[in-house]
């Protein structure tokens, strides 16, 4: 993993508010260490509640429920509610989640904005896409990427194509649901960039000039929420000068510019002779023993756990017991 990152850098660098997500596996937190030593790593918030669950065998659906909302909370006080809740249930997971490090999992703890990219699922994705994939030749393995991209880039510029609005379609949806949340709020003016915004018996800070509000998504998301659209509706401003450019459409565009080209039949390529004449030899290890995995083996949480039905062992039917069935005498007492 190590001579992964190093590739890894020499092609993308390093950017601003870069951070990295994995599923805690030992090799890729130390290669990443020793690649970008000054850069936040953190866990998936999906392997590790699967990871919680087998631990403390508590795989319920309130305990799911809660540690998802606990990770996602935006701001302490939000978190610290929900981590009570959580020790009614068993005190001994606070202990546990303290050791890995709450700001290498919580929303509300993170020194780096992730906005709402929580878990390593776009990385589970493209594992199932190529899941077939990945049993043939190599040459055949790279062609399924090439025009399975090449169809994705298709995709997307259509998609941008039939869009109106600033925004890309998901970020719009977010907007509006932000301005319809907005509707019954009051403001109240401070200065030209501080507001009190009274959303029913609850009080909110919004700074206009830093970004942020008091109920904590307005920074993290970077999107205005139903508290900054009261205000900047108040002051007459646009909602989208106020989100991030990730978000706009010309970014989205721009992101998928540049087309990956159909190739032709392979009969008419002209290889270079430097390409042509070398032979590659096989790579030196050894596969190991065994026939290779072909599925991913199930979290704890994806196992359901079902009530085994007892049979009968006189007349063999399912639910009897000595007390129903009747080839059992009844003892008299």
């Amino acid at each position: 993993m190590t001579w992964f990152f190093e590739q890894f850098r020499e092609a993308y660098g390093e950017r601003e508010n870069m951070c990295f997500m994995s599923d805690r596996n030992e090799s890729i937190w130390k290669g990443t260490t020793r690649v970008y030593p000054g850069l936040e790593h953190f866990a998936c918030i999906w392997h590790l509640c699967c990871n919680v669950l087998k631990n403390f065998h508590r795989n319920t659906e309130d305990l799911k429920k809660l540690f998802f909302t606990m990770a996602k909370a935006y701001t302490i006080q939000q978190f610290e509610a929900i981590m009570q809740r959580i020790d009614q249930i068993d005190p001994r997971i606070r202990d546990y989640l303290y050791d890995i490090g709450y700001s290498k999992w919580s929303r509300a703890y993170s020194k780096c904005k992730r906005t709402w990219t929580m878990t390593s699922n776009i990385a589970e994705s493209l594992n199932n896409v190529n899941r077939i994939a990945r049993r043939l030749p190599v040459i055949s393995l790279l062609e399924f990427m090439r025009v399975t991209v090449q169809r994705w880039i298709h995709k997307h510029n259509e998609e941008a194509a039939k869009t109106r609005s600033e925004l890309t379609k998901k970020y719009d949806l977010v907007l509006h649901k932000s301005i319809a949340l907005s509707s019954s709020m009051r403001v109240i003016p401070s200065t030209v960039d501080m507001h009190a915004v009274v959303d029913g018996p609850k009080r909110y800070i919004v700074n206009l000039n830093t970004k942020m509000c008091s109920c904590g998504r307005f920074q993290n998301d970077e999107i205005p929420c139903g508290h900054g659209i009261a205000v900047l509706r108040y002051r007459r401003l646009h909602e989208t000068d106020y989100c991030s450019p990730f978000y706009s459409l010309k970014n989205f565009q721009d992101t998928y510019a540049i087309p990956v080209e159909p190739l032709p039949c392979e009969s008419t390529w002209d290889i270079p002779s430097y390409v042509s004449e070398p032979k590659l030899m096989p790579p030196g290890p050894k596969r190991a023993a065994g026939r290779p995995q072909l599925k991913r083996w199930k979290g704890f949480a994806d196992v359901k756990f079902k009530r085994s039905k007892v049979t009968c062992s006189r007349c063999r039917q399912v639910g009897h017991n000595r007390t129903t069935c009747s080839n059992y005498p009844v003892q008299k007492k």
